[in-house]
């Protein structure tokens, strides 16, 4: 069995990059054959990842690449809309939707180019979601149920000693000079006019912990810098203010990622933090239950097995929980120890030997991950 992965591999540091590395180790260390056609210019022809360079030309080679399986991770309407053209010229066709864009392209397209994008995803051989909402969304819309499947997007890190060394020593200085550390990762977005990642939740978290003399520090590997829109630069530093406003300066830390992974940083962690106040599923809490590391996070979707939930932007809520948590930290650490993680890529693989009818694949977790 011959997979083609289509997607970006780091750099840059992302969500689906980081998906598709883990992927492409699982898929060696399995020796199961695979090439990456990498959506930016990096390319390591000793590991099989090609430099698509330009999507026009690629998808145009398509057709003569040899392969078992095309697994594309593009979030691109256009494209979208052309891959079921590949399952008339005989090939495997494979789509994993990340996030919303999908359902979004659905909902804000006109008649004609929503009629085309669900001709497309109708003719694929699985279309895998990382969350339930989009796999309901699509069944509601008339794809088949026995090719839309739900496989969240976490796979256990492999550590390597490169990526622990890559965080720079200031990050390890905050963290162990602290008696209790939080971490939490994500942008500066809005959602609905709000903090998506509840950054400004998480100050008043530490507002609050300080007045209560309670020795926690808190670090935020804040992606994205360099992205910013003018909008968000105005509000970073209006958060930095707010830090600088409650002398937090020694409790609060943002740590701005340069294509670092975070595992290094959550497994020294006493406690994670998601206050996002829209989701998918939260692969950063699956990778912090990995290490045993107790997970509190808002309530806006299903999250993994284990996490300490708190209602959606409601303050009270959410110290609460952490008060919780830092006083019985012992009971917590104990229930995470008795809690199964679940590596989502052995879901995937079965997906791969379905499709393809090569090798043999448990067909029981494929059918578990519908949820």
């Amino acid at each position: 069995m011959k997979i083609i992965i289509i997607g970006p591999i780091p750099p840059p540091i992302g969500g689906i990059s980081i998906h598709l590395r883990r992927l492409s180790q699982t898929l060696a260390a399995q020796k199961i054959n695979h090439e990456i056609y990498n959506e930016v210019k990096t390319e390591d022809t000793s590991k099989n990842i090609y430099s698509i360079r330009s999507y026009t030309q690629f998808m145009l080679k398509v057709p003569f690449i040899e392969g078992d399986l095309f697994h594309f991770h593009t979030i691109d309407k256009r494209l979208r809309m052309l891959l079921g053209c590949y399952v008339w010229l005989g090939k495997k066709i494979i789509l994993t939707v990340h996030g919303d864009s999908l359902v979004n392209q659905l909902q804000s397209s006109n008649g004609m180019t929503r009629r085309l994008l669900l001709s497309s995803l109708k003719r694929l051989d699985s279309v895998i979601c990382v969350n339930e909402a989009t796999t309901a969304y699509l069944l509601q819309n008339g794809l088949r149920r026995e090719r839309v499947t739900t496989i969240p997007a976490y796979i256990n890190p492999m550590e390597n000693p490169e990526d622990i060394e890559a965080i720079p020593n200031d990050v390890y200085r905050f963290m162990n000079n602290a008696e209790f550390i939080i971490s939490a990762n994500g942008y500066v977005r809005f959602y609905e006019n709000q903090d998506l990642y509840g950054i400004d939740l998480l100050i008043q978290v530490m507002e609050e912990l300080k007045k209560q003399e309670i020795p926690a520090r808190l670090i935020f590997a804040l992606m994205g810098v360099h992205e910013q829109s003018f909008e968000e630069q105005i509000y970073y530093k209006y958060l930095k203010e707010q830090i600088a406003l409650y002398s937090l300066e020694g409790h609060f830390y943002f740590y701005e990622v340069n294509q670092t992974e975070f595992y290094p940083i959550v497994r020294k962690s006493h406690l994670f933090i998601r206050p996002t106040n829209t989701d998918g599923y939260g692969v950063s809490i699956a990778e912090a239950l990995h290490y045993r590391i107790p997970s509190i996070a808002s309530d806006v979707c299903k999250r993994p097995e284990g996490t300490l939930l708190f209602e959606s932007r409601n303050i009270e809520s959410l110290i609460y929980q952490v008060h919780e948590v830092i006083t019985n930290y012992s009971n917590h650490k104990d229930k995470i120890s008795r809690t199964k993680v679940n590596d989502y890529s052995k879901k995937l693989i079965d997906v791969y030997y379905r499709v393809t009818g090569k090798g043999t694949a448990d067909r029981s977790s494929v059918m578990d991950a519908h949820g």
